[in-house]
């Protein structure tokens, strides 16, 4: 039967055999730089992806930068707009106030020649019915003048009693109108 060989303790063959003390530091070194490795590895992954991040952020960015000057062009344009008809319905409300003005002294002018037509008429109408006045009292005086030189006449054909009633009457009623 083989005989077993005894395990060898490493740390105290790595003392005294300059090989294994050689490849116990190359043991190390190859642990170290796989884990400084590793540690590049990952902070390249995450530069990877924060340089994605940033891409995409950017070209969000753009976009939203893209679509806000867009949005802004067509403010400017309704903003030219509104502009445009303000001065439009500024020229406009400026006319219908010269309109207005016109409009009013075309008013105060002819309302002033028509006052003073009416009062021209008023005063023409007083003078004309002061005028019919005296031309009625004047034709009641005829007609009572009429009617008195015809009483002794009518008189004597008819009774005294109905016909100086009724010429009495017919006095009475006139004498009214002579006094006017």
């Amino acid at each position: 039967m083989p005989t077993r060989k005894k395990p060898v303790n490493r740390r105290k063959a790595a003392k005294n055999d300059p090989a294994l003390r050689q490849l116990a530091q190359l043991r190390k070194t190859v642990k170290e730089l796989r884990t400084k490795l590793e540690r590049e590895t990952k902070a390249r992954k995450i530069e990877a992806r924060v340089k994605s991040e940033a891409q995409k952020a950017r070209a969000q960015l753009a976009s939203q930068i893209s679509t806000l000057r867009d949005q802004g062009r067509k403010l400017a344009t309704n903003l030219k707009s509104a502009l445009g008809d303000a001065g439009k319905r500024d020229a406009a409300r400026q006319q219908a106030l010269a309109k207005i003005a016109e409009l009013k002294a075309e008013f105060a002018k002819k309302s002033a020649e028509m006052r003073s037509e009416l009062s021209r008429t008023t005063a023409e109408l007083a003078r004309k019915s002061e005028e019919l006045k005296k031309l009625a009292g004047e034709a009641a005086h005829r007609a009572v003048e009429i009617i008195r030189s015809e009483e002794p006449q009518a008189a004597p054909a008819t009774s005294m009693g109905g016909s100086s009633e009724s010429v009495g009457a017919m006095g009475d009623e006139k004498e009214p109108d002579e006094e006017q």
